[in-house]
């Protein structure tokens, strides 16, 4: 059930009308795979997706928060780190705080998710802990203007 689940959540749908005001510091980037995508000046990204719901009954907020969690942590080697909530236009999201060593550096990855209907709406944050920890508190507001 988990690898269905992540094949289930990293199937891109395409792009539709949404947004997300990047945080302070880093400037908008077009990229193909992306609905919205920006970068800083100390190389971390911000990015933003959507995927389909197929199943909105057992499909919940917190569903798909245990099944990245799981699918980060036991097939991608990342460490889990901290979780909160947030409440974006769009309704009620939950991000989550993963590290991992790369080359001998800590990295950082953040994913949030909102709920809406029948779709999945993936808000990702990633670069070198060093970097992007100070972004954090950023972030969890760029992810609450998801509308």
């Amino acid at each position: 059930m988990t690898k269905y689940s992540a094949i289930l959540l990293l199937t891109l749908l395409g792009s539709a009308c949404v947004s997300m005001q990047p945080p302070e510091g880093y400037a908008a980037h077009e990229h193909w795979a992306y609905t919205l995508k920006a970068v800083s000046t100390e190389a971390s990204v911000v990015a933003l997706n959507q995927f389909r719901n197929q199943d909105e009954q057992r499909g919940t907020l917190a569903f798909w928060s245990e099944a990245a969690s799981k699918h980060l942590v036991r097939s991608r080697g990342y460490a889990a780190v901290k979780e909160g909530d947030f409440t974006s236009p769009r309704g009620k999201g939950h991000w989550m705080l993963f590290s991992k060593r790369f080359k001998g550096t800590e990295h950082l990855y953040m994913l949030g998710l909102v709920l809406e209907g029948d779709k999945i709406f993936a808000l990702e944050a990633g670069g070198e802990k060093n970097s992007l920890e100070p972004d954090l508190d950023r972030l969890v507001k760029s992810f609450a203007t998801l509308d």
